[in-house]
């Protein structure tokens, strides 16, 4: 969910006069791996051993020394020289690796410009976060940067769907990439507007391209399909692992026919031809799934297995995106990329909620090798949740939501709801926090309005637009950070030592988090990523606003915690 939010006219003022920074340079696999517990009867049975967790009070907030990534008195870099001096004023959340390199998209535009897409500087940036004195730096731009081959139109980058993602261990960064035609076929059309693009080596790279039909790129081409088949989009965040692979989510069709999988592809191999690889697509039997087949997968994350090194996979999967009957959360090895097993599956028990199994879990996984954190849902209860169209971004995106929706929308939640942590060595899952219980949470779920109305620029092989929900956790080692909502208060909350704490919420004195925010101004709104909380780092989002002179501020936020998080 991006966090998009105008400056007023005296925030604009304010970073026209602030001090301008300049401008910068560029163990074994366990034999029977179970999601901690056995069948039996059809009922699911908690295995001995599990581990329960119930969310526990909350304390004081913790004392967090935030450090600015980056904010609106910041002016982004560009790949070509020009006179303009786009300033940043709107940041999806950030990923963050272990030496503590924050990666981040974000849009920039120059004192007093309106912000709509087609005037605005977007791009993916970074910055090294462990270095002092270090700056933003640029991964990829829209003002010129040529898309990477194959590209023999020229073809330049239009926007960044998705949140960019950062490898824990190295500094590979992965981001999807919207773009003129890449590719001119004989009869003049052009072909491949959209791909998937990562940095192994610091070399940005095409990764997956919607080019697999064209002979000379058939490495791009869907496996597990008749030849020739290509990638039709890549939805959600491309996953970089290990300074050479990248782990996506890609949709394509078979004989009019609309299917889906999770893939991975070694951008090393072969001289950089190595093809694309199946984990699990449409039709893949679900694991443990009774005969079930997948009918939709979401995004994956990958990382090392700390124990042996492998490189491991987790991903949501169903039988039916809408109306789920099997499926759950499974984890798998690349070199074994299709002998999935369960973490989780629905049906299974809640643990923390007696006598309730789960009915649904989220897309968005957080996973460092070993623990993933998760949202997941249960019971019958039911609550409307209305949300109104969005009133900044993409304008093309904001008419066709008004069209579609004009009074806003009626959306539909799970009342019993709630985050955990499983803990993959062990074979043990936690909740850590839940509604509906002493601790005051009323939600967990956030709300966007996402993809590419009929008609707009950029190509015509996205997803329509809708209302898509996202729970936001991250994990690291020993503790946990997530989002959530007590009552209309949002906020950021870790797990550690056996207790849940906030870092950060909307009650909060915006000048605590950012000494340049405007004076009197609170937190409003605040972005966590599921790679945002890695090696003692904790990145997030963060707006801020006056309410009553309506100025407002924005940035990128990061704390460093210690190597365990035992130090704040």
């Amino acid at each position: 969910m991006a966090m998009i939010l105008r400056l007023s006219p005296e925030a604009d003022r304010r970073r026209a006069d602030s001090p301008k920074p300049a401008t910068p340079l560029d163990k074994a696999w366990p034999e029977r791996f179970r999601s901690g517990w056995n069948r039996t009867g059809g009922r699911a049975l908690l295995r001995a051993g599990l581990l329960i967790g119930t969310a526990l009070p909350l304390h004081a907030a913790l004392a967090t020394d935030w450090q600015t990534v980056v904010n609106n008195a910041v002016i982004a870099p560009q790949a070509v020289a020009s006179g303009a001096t786009p300033y940043f004023f709107s940041y999806n959340q950030p990923a963050v690796n272990q030496a503590g390199k924050v990666v981040f998209r974000a849009r920039a535009k120059p004192p007093g410009g309106q912000g709509g897409n087609e005037a605005t500087t977007q791009g993916v940036y970074y910055r090294q976060m462990s270095q002092a004195n270090s700056q933003v730096g640029i991964v990829v731009d829209n003002t010129g940067v040529p898309v990477p081959a194959p590209n023999n139109t020229g073809a330049t980058f239009v926007e960044f769907p998705s949140t960019a993602r950062i490898d824990s261990v190295t500094g590979m960064v992965a981001t999807r990439g919207q773009s003129q035609g890449v590719f001119t076929l004989p009869d003049g059309t052009k072909e491949g507007t959209s791909g998937i693009f990562a940095t192994p080596g610091d070399t940005l790279t095409t990764a997956a391209s919607q080019l697999g039909n064209i002979p000379e790129y058939s490495y791009f081409q869907v496996p597990d399909t008749a030849p020739g088949t290509r990638f039709d989009q890549f939805p959600g965040s491309p996953a970089p692992l290990r300074n050479r692979y990248v782990v996506f989510k890609g949709n394509y069709t078979v004989a009019d026919v609309a299917m889906t999988g999770v893939f991975y592809r070694d951008m090393l191999t072969s001289g950089g031809t190595a093809p694309v690889q199946l984990i699990a697509n449409t039709g893949t039997a679900i694991p443990g799934g009774a005969g079930a087949v997948f009918g939709s997968t979401a995004p994956p994350s990958a990382a090392t297995d700390p124990g042996n090194g492998r490189s491991k996979v987790v991903f949501a999967g169903f039988d039916n995106e809408d109306a789920p009957t099997a499926g759950g959360i499974y984890i798998g090895y690349l070199d074994r990329p299709q002998s999935l097993r369960p973490i989780i599956s629905l049906g299974d028990v809640v643990p923390g909620a007696p006598g309730f199994v789960f009915t649904g879990f989220g897309e968005a996984l957080s996973f460092d090798g070993r623990f993933v954190s998760f949202w997941g849902s249960w019971g019958k209860s039911k609550k409307i949740v209305h949300k109104d169209c969005p009133t900044d971004g993409n304008k093309y995106l904001i008419a066709y939501c008004l069209e579609q929706y004009p009074n806003g929308a009626n959306l539909v939640e799970s009342v019993n709801q709630g985050v955990f942590r499983a803990d993959t060595q062990n074979q043990t899952i936690q909740m850590v926090a839940r509604t509906q219980k002493p601790t005051g949470f009323t939600d967990f779920l956030y709300w966007t309005y996402s993809g590419k109305p009929p008609g707009s620029p950029g190509g015509d092989d996205a997803e329509l637009p809708r209302w898509r929900s996202s729970a936001f956790t991250a994990v690291t080692s020993r503790a946990m950070a997530f989002k959530g909502q007590k009552a209309n208060i949002d906020g950021v909350y870790v797990y550690r030592l056996g207790k849940v704490q906030t870092v950060l919420d909307t009650t909060m004195d915006g000048q605590l988090i950012d000494p340049m925010a405007p004076s009197g101004s609170l937190v409003s709104a605040i972005g966590l990523e599921r790679d945002g909380f890695r090696g003692g780092w904790l990145t997030v989002s963060a707006g801020m606003t006056n309410t009553t002179t309506a100025e407002t501020w924005a940035g990128i936020y990061a704390h460093n915690c210690g190597k365990v998080c035992s130090v704040w």
